[in-house]
């Protein structure tokens, strides 16, 4: 009987040995992987500080964490991550890049963090200025910040995919003068929103109050006609009584089967216009129609 007991006891402590062991395995899991920023604030695993470089766009905020755990800490700052600004008059920042701070126990790590302006219509962030976590945005957002954090497109023209998603804005307003270096972004923003890409962009002037304003300064585009090398071609853009607003003249500059041009329409009212593009003396190559 005794032998039986002291056999049953035995078993008894290698089962619960398992037991915990694999306890410790899960809990060493759990802190080898990234946990989510949220996650770490949410349980008071982290202090955060977090403040402007001054700027709304790049990398224009700076994150300090300190791991108030007793243990390691891999923490994830993700890709789609709002930052909201304590004065209610500045932008909120929009994280593009994923950042994973590694901490040790009671370890403090800073870094500068990649991210775009997030409303329009508010100030730019003076230095120093003080920001809270946010809540992530929504899937189609957090999509296109993914795509924008896997390439290289001009720092404005990236803001204004943003605020295509996050302040309803045009996605002509997605604005580079080099219209080739943002084509498949367009292509990408409109895709996303369901629309058709536009053929040209918008530029805008800037609010003195804010970033960016409704008022047109010039369209970029590209119309299309084989044409050689030194053809003139006159440009001519009608309201839509078809009556002739502006007009103005351009010289291919190569032999193409499509040519960059811009308008300043700066002048215009806002509303829907057709533009028409002539050759002297050949009659017309192509027409559009465009809007501001």
């Amino acid at each position: 009987m005794s032998y039986l007991k002291l056999l049953c006891l035995k078993s008894t402590l290698i089962s619960l040995c398992l037991i915990f062991t694999s306890f410790n395995v899960v809990f060493y899991d759990s802190h080898s992987h990234p946990i989510s920023i949220e996650h770490a604030i949410r349980n008071n695993l982290i202090n955060c500080n977090i403040s402007s470089k001054g700027g709304h766009k790049g990398t224009c905020v700076n994150m300090s964490l300190e791991n108030k755990s007793l243990h390691h800490l891999n923490v994830q700052v993700e890709s789609g991550r709002n930052l909201i600004s304590n004065d209610t008059n500045k932008q909120d920042i929009l994280i593009v890049k994923e950042e994973v701070f590694v901490l040790n126990k009671g370890e403090n790590e800073s870094k500068d963090l990649f991210g775009f302006c997030s409303q329009s219509h508010k100030g730019s962030p003076s230095k120093n200025e003080e920001y809270a976590l946010g809540q992530m945005k929504d899937k189609k957002t957090v999509q296109l910040t993914t795509y924008l954090a896997k390439n290289n497109y001009p720092l404005s023209a990236m803001q204004n995919a943003i605020w295509v998603m996050t302040n309803n804005r045009r996605v002509e307003g997605i604005y580079h003068e080099n219209r080739d270096s943002i084509k498949s972004l367009m292509d990408y923003v409109s895709n996303l929103t369901y629309q058709f890409t536009p053929w040209y962009s918008i530029q805008y002037y800037e609010d003195e109050s804010s970033l960016v304003s409704d008022n047109a300064k010039q369209i970029y585009g590209e119309f299309e006609g084989r044409l050689l090398k030194d053809t003139k071609v006159k440009v001519v853009v009608f309201d839509m009584l078809n009556i002739a607003q502006l007009r103005k003249e351009i010289i291919i500059s190569e032999e193409a089967n499509s040519h960059p041009v811009n308008v300043d329409v700066s002048s215009l009212p806002k509303g829907r216009y057709h533009i028409g593009f002539y050759v002297v003396g050949g009659g017309r190559v192509d027409e559009k129609v465009f809007s501001i």
